[in-house]
């Protein structure tokens, strides 16, 4: 039986996560948050709240997986109980001005009744919550992740992520993104077929919309990341990681303070 997620982080590994905050988002940020280990200064509420979304889908896959579906109302329940233990575990939890607890949960409701209204995979769930394990190339600890959903897109394999964002995604961003790429490449590595991938979007807006983003990945792809993957592991093994100044993270970024010293560290 293949070990849970949880299981298989208790040996060193790489994930997507970590690649994707090194190659994408910020060198300094996976320094203090895989290597230092460093306490988070602050979390915005849009992790917990996204993990507690993630939560709901999850159940819901699982009920369409045994021939069942729930209903908006019981989603936002099994949000709702997701959510408050979340914001419980989460440590210097902020809240943007004008939102609270109770406001998060009300834009998950009208989240819900949009994927409610929109839910396509009823009788096409072949797994919920898988995880994988693979070997890449040039790394040194195994890959690892866990897949949303896998549902049967007629003749094809699609592995489905489930995002909630703040607007719609634009046209294009779904053939860029690494995480497509990663899980993708896990898949083709494990069962020799290359899957479809969709992106569920569902926006955090007065009236949310939620929209599939189909992409796929090929022989070039995955050799890229091969090669991504080995030379970003070579530049952390040299000690280089820095900061992004103009990265989307910096506003939500746990280790806004620390970064601020991050001149001032003596570099070997």
């Amino acid at each position: 039986m293949m070990e849970t997620l949880d299981e298989l982080r208790q040996e060193p590994h790489w994930s997507y996560s970590a690649l994707n905050t090194y190659l994408n988002i910020c060198q300094a940020q996976f320094m203090y948050r895989y290597v230092e280990h460093a306490e988070a200064e602050r979390t915005s509420v849009c992790f917990p709240f996204g993990r507690a979304f993630h939560a709901a889908l999850t159940v819901q896959a699982w009920e369409c997986m045994t021939g069942g579906s729930l209903t908006c109302d019981e989603m936002v329940e099994q949000f709702a109980e997701a959510f408050k233990v979340e914001v419980k575990a989460t440590p210097n939890l902020i809240y943007k001005e004008g939102e609270n607890y109770d406001s998060m949960v009300e834009l998950a409701s009208r989240m819900l009744d949009a994927v409610s209204a929109n839910w396509s995979d009823c009788y096409t769930v072949k797994s919920v919550a898988r995880a994988f394990k693979v070997e890449v190339p040039g790394l040194d600890n195994s890959l690892i992740g866990e897949w949303d959903c896998i549902v049967q897109d007629g003749r094809d394999i699609c592995i489905v992520d489930w995002k909630t964002s703040a607007s719609r995604w634009p046209a294009g961003k779904a053939e860029r993104d690494l995480q497509a790429t990663v899980f993708s490449y896990a898949y083709e590595k494990l069962t020799g077929t290359t899957p479809l991938f969709r992106f569920d979007v569902v926006t955090k807006t007065k009236k949310p919309s939620c929209e599939s983003h189909y992409t796929s990945r090929g022989f070039h792809d995955f050799r890229r990341f091969e090669a991504l993957a080995s030379r970003a592991q070579y530049a952390i093994n040299k000690g280089v990681f820095l900061p992004n100044e103009t990265s989307f993270a910096c506003g939500e970024c746990p280790y806004w303070h620390r970064c601020k010293q991050w001149h001032l560290k003596k570099w070997r």
